[in-house]
């Protein structure tokens, strides 16, 4: 019997492309999928063919947030950053989410909720309904759980109090698309359960217009002698004002390393691509591509170390290096570089540093075997069966 299933994502720009392992097989299963969001994600809900609600404002965006973030991040590092988004960023946007969601689903009452991990307001709204709710770990699962009793949990007691509830907050149960080991310690709290990864059928596949070298080729690398390395450090460092010198540092750091060992390679660089110039016509800058179906045609993948880049990186066996700039990115990048999948560097690897790392990773076979057998382990999770998990919440 078809279900009626609410998915709620924050408005972090990659944020819905890393719930594709909820939403596609959610979709061929064939529930019915509500997709609750910010305005921003009008357009990726039409593009997976799910119905769109309006919930909750695109306050990332707001510059003033965006400067204040990127300047902790700045002047006291990573893990004070992380303190301040998610013990109190996060939490002081949840009641107002909560407010939106608790109206909306008394009118419409959704016969299960995965929410966002990070998504705080939506499982405040499903506990005080009484829903069954299960986080969907977008990489951030981790870092919240890591800080949940110092820092979120104390902050949303009072939020959860006046909703009537006097249990102490706690994250509803985990999903998520990877080997629970990969990116958690053990034993895991709250429980944790590993799906298979789905991406979307659209960002798949690969547009033969785009190609590394000012003629278009149907291969994204033009010179089957030449490695093809595709570089991205993600979307939200980009979008941060705050931060948008910093990671143009990186890019053109990167982009030298790579000139200098003359590899083919597309530079994803979001809204600094128009910032940032190749005087190398082996380099093509873009502001975006579909990740996915283009590493399946790279040799390496520079990184930022997301936990979505990271598993398509694994689903198309493809070395990474891995430079880590905030959140879970650093932690992510150690943990495959732990694993042989990779190496990484610290956002502040200067260009020696760089060229040495792709010439080792290009230069190792292992590391692409690494890739293969890990690529078989995350193949044999099992399939994510939503009529399965609402019987069992």
């Amino acid at each position: 019997m078809p279900l009626r299933l609410a998915i709620t994502a924050e408005p972090i720009p990659s944020h819905v492309s890393a719930l594709d392992y909820v939403t596609v097989p959610a979709r061929r299963q064939g529930h019915h999928v509500v997709l609750y969001a910010p305005l921003m994600f009008r357009g990726e809900a039409g593009r997976r063919g799910v119905e769109f609600y309006r919930a909750g404002p695109d306050w990332t965006c707001n510059p003033i947030v965006q400067l204040a973030a990127s300047e902790i991040w700045k002047e006291y590092g990573n893990a004070p950053f992380n303190r301040y988004i998610f013990g109190r960023l996060w939490p002081d946007q949840a009641g107002a989410k909560a407010a939106e969601l608790i109206t909306a689903w008394t009118r419409t009452r959704p016969d299960l909720v995965i929410a966002e991990c990070s998504d705080l307001g939506a499982h405040l709204a499903a506990k005080v309904l009484g829903l069954p709710v299960y986080a969907a770990d977008n990489g951030l699962g981790p870092v919240l759980r890591d800080l949940w009793d110092t820092d979120v949990a104390p902050v949303l007691a009072p939020l959860h109090k006046r909703h009537g509830l006097d249990a102490a907050p706690e994250l509803p149960p985990l999903l998520t698309p990877a080997p629970v080991p990969w990116f958690y310690g053990t034993p895991p709290r709250p429980s944790v359960r590993a799906v298979r990864r789905t991406v979307a059928p659209f960002r798949s596949t690969f547009p033969d217009s785009l190609a590394p070298s000012p003629s278009p080729s149907p291969s994204p690398s033009p010179s089957p002698s030449r490695p093809f390395v595709y570089v991205s450090l993600g979307t939200l460092t980009t979008a941060m004002t705050g931060l948008r010198t910093v990671v143009g540092n990186v890019y053109e750091k990167v982009m030298a390393a790579l000139s200098r060992i003359g590899v083919d390679a597309i530079v994803s660089a979001g809204d600094l691509a128009q910032d940032l110039r190749s005087t190398d016509p082996r380099i093509k800058v873009v502001e975006q591509v579909r990740q996915p179906a283009l590493l399946h045609h790279a040799d390496l993948f520079v990184t930022h170390g997301g936990r979505a880049s990271l598993l398509d990186a694994v689903q198309a066996t493809t070395p990474v290096l891995a430079l880590g700039v905030l959140a879970d990115q650093p932690a992510n990048a150690e943990a495959f570089a732990r694993r042989g999948l990779g190496r990484a560097l610290d956002h502040t690897a200067k260009r020696a540093e760089i060229t040495d790392a792709v010439m080792a990773l290009l230069g190792d076979p292992s590391y692409k075997a690494a890739m293969t057998a890990a690529d078989a382990e995350l193949s044999q999770l099992p399939p994510l069966d939503i009529t399965s998990l609402r019987e069992r919440a």
